[in-house]
């Protein structure tokens, strides 16, 4: 948090006489000392109380003889009002109170607005406020609550923070998708797959196991999709092997030959050569 500057109100001055005017600015600085004591304490939520308590008092003296003092304690009154309601939404933020930290940047900023406080600015509200949404954002990716973590990341308007988390989801789906797929749990690897690819259309490796996962399903059509998705990002000798295997179930022995003629990966080169036997006639 920004250091507050604080005045040294002449207190010694405030003795003016033994009549109302001395009374009234006795209470306002008896007031204001309340809660710059619990300011620097750190009791944010009372300092508020009482500061905007002195603030509102001292706003109705006008007598010229305290006017020093008055001033002093307005100022500090419009310093520190709007920093404690920012102290508060820090600590908010750091218990991962996130909802709650950004109501208080929020009260921050018209508190700022009220009291003429121009440190506190628009944009830099908008900043932290952003901050608590992309902390808010990855705990729930982490939670796996990926449509809460990009509805969250997308009040930020950052493209960079929204394409993170996105892409976050998508890792997550795609370890789910082989760990499906090792199992032979071909219908799991296919759903976890498409959200993979939900997430980040631009993975080869999503519509590398959803291709494959689809052939060992016979729904060939699905896989021949996906393959084609695959190598359009990126070429790659499993894609084609099975873009092959899948035309060829098919019936279109024209197009497996073709995609078998590209795989040129050492361990499954073997087999396409055998097949090419089959469909290259």
């Amino acid at each position: 948090m920004k250091q507050v500057k604080f005045l040294l109100l002449p207190l010694f001055a405030m003795v003016i006489s033994f009549g109302v005017k001395a009374q009234d600015i006795n209470a306002v600085v008896e007031q204001f000392n309340k809660g710059n004591d619990a300011f620097k304490a750190e009791n944010y939520q009372q300092a508020i109380v009482d500061l905007e308590a002195a603030y509102a008092a001292a706003i109705a003296i006008t007598d010229d003889e305290v006017a020093e003092t008055v001033e002093g304690i307005k100022t500090n009154c419009k310093n520190m009002i709007p920093f404690s309601y920012s102290s508060i939404a820090g600590s908010l933020a750091s218990e991962s109170k996130y909802d709650e930290a950004v109501d208080y940047f929020n009260r921050s900023l018209a508190a700022a607005e009220k009291y003429g406080n121009t440190d506190i600015t628009k944009e830099s509200v908008t900043e932290k406020i952003n901050l608590v949404y992309s902390a808010q954002a990855t705990n729930f990716a982490k939670d796996g609550d990926f449509d809460k973590a990009i509805e969250t990341v997308n009040k930020t308007g950052d493209d960079e923070a929204i394409d993170k988390i996105k892409k976050y989801a998508a890792a997550s789906y795609l370890k789910e998708a082989q760990t499906a797929q090792r199992a032979k749990d071909y219908k799991t690897a296919v759903e976890k797959s498409k959200q993979a690819a939900d997430y980040n259309p631009e993975s080869e490796s999503a519509y590398l196991i959803l291709g494959v996962s689809y052939s060992q399903l016979k729904q060939y059509k699905n896989a021949i999709d996906a393959l084609e998705k695959c190598i359009a990002l990126k070429d790659s000798a499993q894609a084609y092997y099975f873009l092959a295997a899948a035309y060829q179930q098919s019936g279109n022995n024209a197009k497996a030959c073709q995609n078998y003629k590209k795989v040129n990966d050492t361990k499954l080169s073997a087999n396409a050569q055998a097949q090419m036997k089959v469909v290259c006639k």
